[in-house]
């Protein structure tokens, strides 16, 4: 385990660089204000980041108050996240898999950040067999973005659905990332935890890859509110 690092220099190693992978951030609730932090550390460095947001948890106040923490005009960083909601699963869909490469490309982003990748499957009006075929697309998508040099990353609460049966939709998930990272708490502070490394490799090449397990990287400051902006 190596010693916990600044924030900006996990963000740096691990989100950052090298371009082209997917990651998956998940844990408790916070997890998706700890999504924020990390965005604020990218948009000092990057020209801009794309949300694709399931869970309705992308803050742009929270996003805002961190610029002026920075003592940067909050306007610059705003002006330079793109978000699209999605409030149904098939709506997730086509967010990420009708057009997303395309717009990317356009604004000229190398980071993509996907809120709540399978929030909305708690609904019985998307039958399991579409789910599996959605996620399918999105894997595929995923995987063209990484083609072209972009970083995915993945952010999702731990499953605890309705639908017992749906959580294990979590596991493709997994599946789709190259490295993970999970945020628990000990005591009274929160921690991300690199769980498992795969060195970008695809997922045929993984088991000639070398994980690296439960290293921590870093302590999470306190004070960070956990909140779910309005729905429009």
């Amino acid at each position: 385990m190596e010693s916990m690092q600044p924030p900006h220099k996990v963000v740096d190693r691990h989100f950052s660089a090298p371009p082209g992978k997917v990651g998956l951030l998940y844990g408790e609730k916070r997890v998706y204000s700890l999504g924020m932090l990390i965005t604020a550390e990218m948009l000092m460095h990057t020209r801009s980041v794309v949300f694709v947001d399931g869970a309705n948890r992308v803050d742009p106040y929270l996003l805002a108050r961190l610029a002026r923490l920075r003592r940067i005009d909050p306007y610059s960083f705003l002006e330079r996240a793109y978000v699209t909601r999605a409030y149904t699963f098939y709506q997730m869909d086509v967010s990420i898999t009708d057009g997303l490469t395309e717009f990317v490309r356009g604004v000229g982003s190398r980071v993509v950040i996907v809120y709540g990748p399978i929030d909305l499957l708690d609904d019985d009006q998307v039958p399991a067999a579409d789910a599996a075929e959605i996620l399918r697309r999105v894997h595929g998508t995923l995987a063209q973005l990484k083609g072209s040099g972009v970083s995915t990353l993945l952010v999702s609460s731990f499953p605890r659905f309705r639908l017992k049966e749906r959580e294990r939709f979590f596991d493709t998930v997994r599946d789709m990332s190259d490295v993970q990272y999970r945020l628990e708490r000990r005591t009274d502070r929160h921690h991300i935890i690199l769980e498992e490394h795969h060195d970008g490799k695809d997922h045929a090449d993984r088991d000639h890859a070398h994980p690296v397990r439960r290293e921590q990287l870093v302590a999470v400051p306190p004070g960070i509110a956990e909140r779910r902006p309005g729905r429009p």
